[in-house]
């Protein structure tokens, strides 16, 4: 019978590593010799090192100290003591040299492969883990809610219309804080940088696709001072500077005028709500056409079944003709009907 991760230590560990304020980790496509391969979660060997060295309880309560042994050969001996137990297999990147452009290799490379010496420890390399992460109540949570997100999504056009419209603008403000959110980023760090040459970014992490959703605001703010001497650096500061400043001329150049400007989103406002049918347009033209649908006439019906009668009547006699004739003009019928029922009575007379 498998261990439960409560009555495991090591398993408790590897698990509480994979967790939010863990190791940093990443996703990437395990590739075989044949080209095939699947995804797995890995970190690398310095994230590794450099946790545990800032978490020296937890490695002590792991990997005992012991005279003579420093915090890296506790390290050596943990991430050992993982691979005996083939939590972790070491790895390695597939492409060794910068893309095209690039002077350095990515942090967290797409592709991985098998490393040649696969049981050993450097900081260098990456390891990824051989089982599944464990399973948190919010999965189940998202599990039970995402139907009834979709029927909901479904029954929108059918909503009152208060919903609808505090849905759409609520959608708004978070699709324009967003927007602000970016442009005011690289606004300031366009001045900074132009200014001072210094690296300045407001949510630094916001664009990365390598953090979760809360990660990407923490932390606030993030600084780094170029290095001293470099001549291309003013160089394409100042190009970048003659570039914005053309780039604002010709904007304020042939910018239009107020009124354009609330008529255009006016329109684009418009054209939004009737796209989303917040109005309800398309419920209130099914109603109409189904109230509006044609309807059997009284008196026409009566005057058809008098007709018809008159019809089968004028082969007999001329008296049974003249009735039948009499009762096609009663008050059912048109001024067709009646002048029919004259002309029938000629021959008879």
């Amino acid at each position: 019978m498998a261990t439960s991760s409560k009555e495991d230590p090591i398993k408790a560990l590897a698990d509480s590593l994979r967790e939010k304020k863990g190791v940093q980790w990443s996703t990437a496509k395990l590739e075989t010799p044949s080209g095939e391969g699947h995804y797995v979660e890995y970190f690398r060997g310095k994230d590794f090192a450099r946790y545990f060295r800032a978490n020296t309880d937890k490695l002590d309560a792991h990997v005992p100290p012991k005279p003579g042994k420093t915090v890296d050969d506790q390290i050596a001996e943990l991430i050992m003591l993982f691979m005996k137990r083939k939590l972790v297999r070491k790895t390695d990147r597939k492409y060794k040299k910068p893309k095209p452009g690039k002077k350095r290799l990515v942090k967290f490379p797409r592709t991985i492969v098998s490393h040649p010496d696969g049981s050993g420890w450097t900081e260098s390399a990456f390891y990824y883990w051989t089982y599944d992460r464990p399973t948190s109540m919010w999965y189940y949570v998202a599990t039970v809610a995402l139907p009834f997100l979709v029927i909901a999504a479904c029954l929108f056009p059918l909503a009152p219309w208060w919903v609808r419209m505090t849905l759409v603008y609520f959608l708004m403000a978070v699709l324009a804080l967003l927007l602000g959110l970016i442009a005011l980023r690289y606004t300031l760090f366009g001045l900074v940088w132009i200014v001072t040459g210094h690296s300045f970014w407001l949510f630094p992490n916001m664009m990365s696709d390598e953090v979760g959703v809360l990660d990407a605001f923490s932390p606030v703010l993030s600084y780094e001072r170029p290095k001293k001497g470099s001549r291309t650096q003013i160089a394409a500061r100042l190009l970048t500077l003659l570039l914005v400043s053309g780039t604002v001329y010709m904007l304020y150049q042939h910018t239009p005028d107020a009124d354009k400007l609330a008529a255009s989103a006016k329109e684009a406002h418009d054209s939004i709500l009737d796209y989303l049918d917040v109005y309800g347009k398309g419920k209130m033209f099914i109603t109409d056409n189904n109230s509006s649908a044609p309807s059997a006439d009284p008196g026409a019906g009566a005057g058809a079944g008098s007709g018809a009668g008159s019809g089968r009547t004028a082969g007999g006699a001329g008296p049974g003709a003249r009735a039948g004739a009499g009762a096609g003009a009663g008050p059912g019928a048109g001024p067709g009907a009646r002048a029919s029922g004259r002309r029938s009575s000629g021959p008879d007379l």
